[in-house]
């Protein structure tokens, strides 16, 4: 069994450390309606990171965004898994598209 090498598994390391913090997030939360609104705002927030990164989008960003949404997933009691789903998605696509349109305007 050889060393752990930060630089070859930070990929993976990322996106472990981001599905406990989304499960832990998500089990803290006490209401689907809230659950709704984080992972929405979250959707947001990767689509600002999409649109920014669009020209060198490599997989690693996508795998790591799918942990997070995969554990709050996991850790939302409250709410349809489903439904969490679309709402990170819809908030994905809305942040993008305001900000292809010039509707938001970053730094």
């Amino acid at each position: 069994m050889g060393k752990l090498n930060l630089y070859e598994n930070w990929i993976e390391l990322s996106a472990f450390g981001l599905l406990v913090l989304g499960f832990f997030l998500a089990t803290t939360l006490g209401s689907a309606v809230v659950s709704y609104i984080i992972i929405f705002l979250c959707g947001a927030t990767a689509g600002r990171v999409l649109f920014r990164l669009k020209p060198t989008l490599k997989f690693p960003w996508i795998f790591i965004t799918a942990g997070f949404l995969v554990g709050f997933a996991l850790g939302s009691f409250y709410g349809s898994k489903i439904m969490i789903v679309v709402f990170f998605v819809v908030g994905t696509y809305a942040s993008y598209y305001a900000h292809e349109e010039g509707y938001i305007k970053g730094f």
